[in-house]
């Protein structure tokens, strides 16, 4: 009796000395926000890595109190902090239960788009949110006694500016007077007015302040391209007689542009039936005054190699874009799937959009990769690794062209939509979808896309996106059809990278897509002007 109760008290000790590791091992569920839809939100990105979501709210909405539309968790989970309605003032911390805890910030911007625009005017309106104040620039040779405002927001979209308060002079008094507002509206600004909106059960105060600026009729900025050429310019007088004027930079005889729009002391000219890879220089001309030349030199109209996908080479069951020790522009997910299914992107010679000796398509096919859907694909840039059970792709080709479209040749094979994620399941049995899209972006490095962590490119809000067009096929084509894709210029600034993506399934990255759906895309061209 007595060893007995020894080897009970030892093993008592034994517990209490960690000997055993858990009371109850549990599995390890990670919580995840799998889709999320809100009243009043144009976009939601959800970035399981980083257990984020980043909400940007339409300006009608409330952002004290957002509707919750739907909500999809990963399996199991739940969460107190989601419920009807948020509150996205302040990012809002929230916990996934599952076996853990799995904290989640969502975090929402509303960005509220605010102008004046008034006759003449010299720059932008500045804005203060924090004061409600708005500074207009005039140029010094119109008077601050006669503004004519032409359009103005000062609040979220559906307010309304109801009346203005300022002081007025006619010559010998000065009165404080308050009048109803309409558009165009001219008003004396040479001291500062109070401007009232209405917004929702509320009036807002602003102050308007008006400020005169020395003008110097000057070129601000030229936009040069292959055969074309954009010149932006300020003048200090009332415009009557400003143009744009160039000429190669060799020759002495001036050419007067023909495509000219002015807006108040802006001026802006297109110049068509340049040279490219030609020395040129523009000035602006207001009347008797004339600014100094500025130079600027038009671009070359550069194709990247194998933009016709003749070249190929095969590693094993690895088929590659590019021939073998050539330059490599395109590259694929093959290194990713050979190893199950064999190559989805491989070249196709019997059916091309132009007959040819050596002639070659590329030709892009869904599939299940045995335990992922993995559509074809080809892209700009190169296959990293394996990342997880998706893949790290480099977006982007070193690039400083601006071609206006990218033009080519695609057929299609749809196939009903056979896998998805949570949340795209309500697409199952839908006609699958394969696109073309091309992007010249500045990004300080190339897009590393990861699709084990969620990490695409946005290129709806990307600020370094400077063009971008996209082309989709959703029905099958017995032949190729012919396609020209614009670019959408957001900006003027000079491309780093050039972006062309093809996938045999749009919805690709969210491993959802027809199995069979196959894309055929040859001879891709850039356009310049």
């Amino acid at each position: 009796m007595v060893k007995r109760r020894i080897l009970i008290a030892l093993c008592a000790v034994l517990a209490a000395g960690c000997v055993f590791p858990n009371d109850l091992d549990y599995p390890r569920v990670v919580g995840n926000i799998v889709s999320l839809e809100l009243d009043g939100a144009k976009e939601v990105r959800i970035d399981a890595a980083s257990r984020q979501v980043s909400i940007v709210l339409e300006e009608w909405a409330d952002i004290n109190h957002v509707t919750v539309k739907e909500c999809t968790l990963s399996e199991g989970a739940t969460c107190e902090e989601i419920g009807e309605w948020l509150d996205l003032s302040a990012p809002l911390k929230a916990v996934l239960h599952t076996y853990q805890d799995y904290e989640w910030t969502l975090t929402a911007t509303q960005p509220i788009e605010r102008y004046v625009h008034c006759t003449g005017q010299a720059r932008d309106a500045q804005f203060n949110l924090e004061t409600r104040s708005v500074y207009v620039y005039l140029p010094d040779t119109r008077p601050l006694s006669q503004v004519t405002f032409e359009a103005m927001k000062l609040e979220p979209e559906g307010s309304r500016i109801v009346s203005t308060t300022g002081y007025e002079s006619d010559l010998q008094h000065l009165t404080l007077a308050t009048r109803a507002v309409s558009f165009p509206l001219t008003l004396d600004c040479v001291m500062e007015r109070s401007f009232f909106v209405e917004w929702k059960d509320e009036v807002i105060e602003w102050h308007l302040k008006a400020l005169q600026l020395k003008v110097s009729t000057a070129v601000s900025e030229v936009d040069a391209h292959c055969y074309s050429a954009r010149v932006r310019g300020i003048f200090a007088s009332g415009g009557s007689s400003v143009t744009v004027e160039y000429k190669k930079a060799e020759e002495s005889a001036w050419i007067p542009a023909t495509d000219v729009t002015v807006a108040g002391v802006g001026v802006t000219a297109r110049l068509t039936g340049l040279s490219p890879g030609t020395g040129y220089e523009c000035r602006v001309k207001d009347g008797e005054e004339v600014s100094a030349p500025v130079p600027f030199q038009t671009q070359e109209p550069v194709q990247p190699d194998n933009l016709n996908f003749d070249a190929w080479h095969q590693n094993g069951k690895v088929w590659n874009p590019w021939s073998e020790g050539g330059a490599q522009v395109w590259d694929s997910a093959n290194k990713a799937t050979a190893s199950f299914t064999g190559s989805a992107t491989t070249p196709d010679e019997s059916f091309v959009a132009v007959a040819g000796a050596s002639k070659r398509a590329c030709r892009m096919e869904s599939s299940y990769a045995v335990v992922k859907f993995a559509a074809g694909s080809v892209f700009t840039g190169q296959f990293v690794k394996l990342q997880g059970m998706g893949a790290e792709l480099a977006w982007g080709l070193p690039f400083t062209g601006k071609p206006v479209s990218l033009k080519g040749f695609a057929a299609y094979k749809s196939m009903p939509i056979t896998d998805t994620d949570a949340s795209h399941a309500d697409l199952m049995g839908q006609p699958d979808t394969g696109h073309i899209l091309v992007a010249l972006t500045d990004w300080p490095d190339q897009f590393h896309v990861v699709s084990s962590s969620n990490t695409y490119v946005d290129f709806d809000h990307d600020p370094a996106i400077i063009a971008y067009g996209r082309f989709s096929l959703s029905q099958t084509t017995p032949e190729y059809v012919a396609f020209d894709i614009p670019l959408e210029y957001r900006s003027s600034r000079t491309p780093r990278y050039l972006v062309i993506v093809a996938s045999s399934s749009a919805l690709g990255d969210y491993f959802t897509g027809g199995r069979g759906s196959t894309l055929w895309v040859d001879e891709l061209e850039l356009v310049y002007d």
